[in-house]
């Protein structure tokens, strides 16, 4: 199901961005946290809006879906590439257990403080963070950690670590309106559609993988002859992630 936010009422879509997101947020805050976010420079108050990406003029339309990974807050550590902590306290460079959403548009962590406050640092000051999501853990690393270029921003999802990691790239498409003023047809509707592309990375260089034989073997081709022989005996579906990961922990095995 899309969500939907009208674009005539912004104040709406931040009550729902909050309050929907305090409703599923895992975790607390403890204080000593929600002090040093309210003091370290790094932090700002978060007022992200996704209505100004909507420029057609005319009758309202609507927004469909959101800017996030997910909108819920959920258990995570972070690790920071520089010290968070005011100067002249000891300084810090991880937050343990606190509860966050990742905002993929922006680049953005958000961080709830307390009941409907947010504060988000730039994903630039962030090297990887964990994330603790009915039950299960998933990593996001910095782009620049897997030989991203430089005009990659944000963070990709570690599937595997190792020498040769799969990754996922999730960004926002923004699909915007195709309504025709003149003939009164199209839509009116800017939609957000979350997408999620493969990559595997050697640390150096990153690069675009559509999950299949060829192109296991084209990644793993200094091993390419026990692959090859892995892959005839197990017959791995390649589309099913758990048999893709498979192929990437016994390549890193060898």
């Amino acid at each position: 199901m899309k969500t939907t936010f009208y674009r005539s009422r912004p104040f709406l879509l931040l009550i729902f961005l909050l309050g929907g997101s305090v409703a599923g947020a895992q975790t607390t805050m403890p204080n000593v946290t929600r002090d040093l976010l309210n003091q370290s420079g790094s932090f700002r108050v978060s007022n992200y809006d996704i209505t100004p990406i909507y420029t057609m003029a005319g009758p309202e339309g609507r927004i469909l879906g959101y800017p996030y990974l997910d909108t819920t807050f959920a258990k995570t550590n972070v690790v920071f590439y520089q010290n968070i902590a005011k100067p002249g306290v000891k300084p810090i460079l991880e937050l343990a257990d606190v509860p966050v959403r990742y905002n993929i548009t922006a680049n953005d962590l958000e961080f709830l403080v307390e009941n409907k406050t947010v504060k988000a640092v730039s994903g630039e000051r962030v090297k990887q963070f964990k994330m603790d999501r009915n039950g299960q853990t998933t990593t996001f690393v910095n782009a620049t950690e897997v030989g991203a270029p430089a005009d990659v921003r944000g963070f990709f999802e570690q599937v595997n670590d190792g020498k040769l990691r799969l990754l996922i790239r999730h960004q926002i498409y923004v699909k915007k309106p195709s309504y025709n003023v003149a003939l009164n047809v199209g839509s009116k509707d800017t939609e957000l559609i979350k997408e999620a592309i493969w990559y595997t990375s050697d640390g150096k260089t990153l690069t675009r993988f559509s999950p299949g034989r060829k192109a296991l073997l084209a990644a793993m081709k200094d091993k390419e002859e026990p692959v090859n022989a892995y892959l005839k005996d197990k017959k791995p579906d390649l589309k099913n992630r758990a048999a893709l990961l498979d192929v990437f922990t016994f390549y890193n095995s060898l």
